[in-house]
């Protein structure tokens, strides 16, 4: 029996709960376990609040923007937000659930964020969904080490365009709720995407 389903049974027994609700959120969660989760795209890129839109690079950029991203870069500061997306395969003959789930993401093997996501995902048997994970950091601070030019061609390679690759690693840890207590799923689950 695998650690993750052990994990689950006794999670059940300590709870002592037998109700048909909770009999079903046990179950939705156990079919977790034969999810697949994989790393779809990155979008809807901003950095310094301009939307870099798919291939976009710095002589895209308007007289405007110019001047912000020179004050920014000699602030040393490059803040960005983006969407990491996560495809959710359910073969499940029932549907898959989570009430909320912890993630860490890095970028070139240095960590951008860990935090969680409150939203509760379902994901309806026999199908797939995507899940939008927010992605908000100051790429200076994090590549504090890195040169000016680097750090802006890593804002623009999220957006598709032509540089050196980025490895876009990112950890998920699933909960579920029963009768309000929050239970975490045992692992992290990896994925790892090369945007060329």
């Amino acid at each position: 029996m695998s650690k993750i389903k052990r994990t689950l049974i006794i999670l059940f027994v300590m709870a002592g709960l037998s109700s048909c609700e909770v009999l079903n959120q046990v179950a939705q969660v156990a079919n977790l376990v034969n999810c697949t989760l994989n790393f779809d795209s990155v979008n809807q890129i901003k950095m310094l609040g301009i939307n870099l839109s798919k291939g976009m690079t710095k002589s895209d950029l308007n007289a405007t923007q110019l001047l912000n991203l020179a004050n920014a870069l000699m602030r040393r500061e490059l803040p960005v937000s983006f969407n990491v997306n996560v495809n959710v395969n359910n073969p499940n003959s029932i549907a898959a659930a989570m009430a909320k789930m912890d993630y860490i993401l890095s970028l070139n093997g240095k960590q951008v964020i860990s935090t969680t996501m409150n939203n509760g995902i379902n994901v309806p048997a026999s199908s797939s969904s995507v899940v939008s994970i927010p992605i908000t950091t100051d790429l200076f601070q994090l590549f504090s080490g890195e040169s000016a030019d680097a750090i802006l061609n890593l804002a623009f390679k999220l957006a598709g365009a032509s540089s050196d690759p980025v490895n876009v690693g990112l950890k998920v840890k699933p909960y579920i709720s029963i009768n309000g207590q929050q239970l975490a799923y045992p692992d992290f689950i990896t994925m790892n995407k090369v945007l060329n």
